[in-house]
């Protein structure tokens, strides 16, 4: 096993989003996620105090990598109602290919703020776009910020509601469409 090295809460994240994702906070044990990130189990002691400590920094991870997915999105040069089209979209996206990531945000019940790290970047767009006219004045941007979150969320978490509505592709144009409408006059 490798002691501390810089690398080391770095793996622990890697290989704790693993276990988290595959088998819930309850199910997922310390000594495989330590095992997976090839150093000892004291060292999520050392790092993260408890098993609770690095379940609540994974989750901040994962909400970190999804608006980091955000933010590495391709928008210059859109208006501001593609951009939030693309944003929208870009979360689903983000969601359906990161299952161990979807998995625990789902089962993130009250960790922490990691929403408003993951809806960050559709509320400030929402924010600049009523500061330019681009979007309705008489919304709140972090409401609907979080609500193109949840509708994102929700494909994943109530599949057999969405299961009768065709490609995933489907939900995300259609959320996408939803929000969008929802915004702008």
């Amino acid at each position: 096993m490798t002691h501390r090295s810089p690398d080391a809460p770095t793996r622990l994240l890697a290989a704790a989003l693993e276990e988290f994702g595959a088998h819930g906070r309850a199910g997922a044990r310390t000594d495989q996620i330590a095992r997976r990130a090839g150093v000892n189990k004291q060292l999520i002691h050392y790092y993260y105090r408890t098993k609770q400590g690095l379940y609540s920094a994974t989750v901040a991870h994962a909400a970190e990598a999804a608006a980091g997915a955000l933010g590495a999105l391709p928008l210059v040069g859109l208006t501001a109602v593609e951009r939030l089209r693309r944003l929208v979209r870009g979360q689903f996206d983000f969601l359906r290919t990161h299952p161990r990531h979807t998995a625990i945000l789902l089962a993130a019940d009250g960790e922490g703020r990691w929403a408003d790290v993951a809806v960050k970047p559709v509320a400030d767009l929402l924010r600049d776009g009523q500061a330019t006219g681009f979007f309705r004045d008489d919304i709140e941007p972090e409401v609907h910020a979080r609500l193109a979150l949840l509708l994102a969320l929700g494909y994943f978490a109530a599949r057999p509601v969405s299961a009768g509505w065709g490609a995933a592709e489907q939900w995300r144009d259609r959320a996408a469409e939803l929000v969008v409408r929802g915004c702008t006059w």
